[in-house]
């Protein structure tokens, strides 16, 4: 099932701002909380097997975000297990990118998805589809959801789904185009908190708050936000996670504090206020 991710950096607040709106069945996903020392993040699930796997959003002590959306099942491994390798070892977003290259190179395959990464000046997207790849660089804003833009992959993606069926291509490429309409007008944190809840005409499987209309349709189940701000003297900025379970548009958004180096009473506080 895809997701609706991206990222917006506001220069004037020195801030960097991550953000997904999760979607799964109803009754079919339950969070898992990643923090170690030096990164936090929510497991990622393979959307073939349906098991924990690396991670599907997350940042790490250098300020580097990163989050992923799906876009097709195959018998490879999910793009979750680089999305956590990057928040593991990466220090910006160049970094995570050299990183996910190499990967590929190697001919190591993934299931199709993107992944969205951020830093405190730059962000990008990095397409995936097997070993096949394309990346878009960004200033300030950048969206995905359950589609490629710049692989060419739009035909098979649409022969492959029923219209209007759970997920589909249409639904994914209205979803991402009503959130670059939204986006432009993004200018603080509660107009990233408004895009994030956000209907269009109507709730449904295009609208970026995510509402099935039928049932076994997904829905958006959890909606996450990381805010980075740079405005500290130290060399490591301040993060804060903020979630909300279920449809955000009906949902309060929790800030949870991160601090890296964690110890384990900072892990244990943090998962107690992600699961309270």
């Amino acid at each position: 099932m895809s997701s609706f991710a991206g990222a917006v950096i506001f220069p004037d607040l020195r801030k960097t701002v991550l953000f997904k709106n999760s979607d799964s069945v109803e009754g079919q996903r339950k969070d898992e909380v990643s923090y170690d020392v030096d990164s936090f993040g929510i497991r990622g699930v393979d959307m073939s097997t349906g098991a924990f796997t690396g991670l599907g959003i997350g940042v790490n002590r250098h300020g580097l975000t990163v989050a992923d959306t799906h876009v097709r099942s195959t018998s490879d491994p999910s793009y979750h297990t680089l999305t956590e390798q990057v928040l593991m070892f990466a220090k910006d977003a160049e970094d995570g990118l050299t990183m996910v290259l190499d990967h590929l190179k190697k001919g190591r395959n993934y299931q199709w998805g993107n992944l969205v990464l951020a830093d405190n000046d730059s962000m990008l997207v990095i397409e995936i589809a097997g070993n096949q790849q394309a990346v878009e660089w960004s200033e300030r804003k950048v969206l995905r959801t359950g589609h490629h833009i710049m692989l060419e992959t739009a035909e098979s993606l649409a022969a492959s789904e029923p219209s209007g069926g759970t997920g589909s291509y249409a639904d994914s490429v209205k979803r991402v185009e009503r959130g670059y309409e939204l986006i432009k007008r993004v200018s603080d944190m509660k107009s990233v908190f408004a895009l994030l809840k956000d209907h269009g005409e109507s709730k449904g499987q295009a609208s970026v708050c995510k509402h099935s209309t039928s049932a076994g349709q997904p829905s958006t189940v959890a909606s996450y936000v990381v805010e980075i701000d740079h405005q500290r003297e130290s060399t490591r900025p301040r993060a804060v996670f903020h979630v909300a379970k279920g449809n955000p548009c009906s949902s309060s958004y929790t800030a949870i504090p991160l601090i890296f180096p964690a110890d384990d009473e900072i892990m244990k506080r943090a998962r107690t206020m992600y699961f309270k």
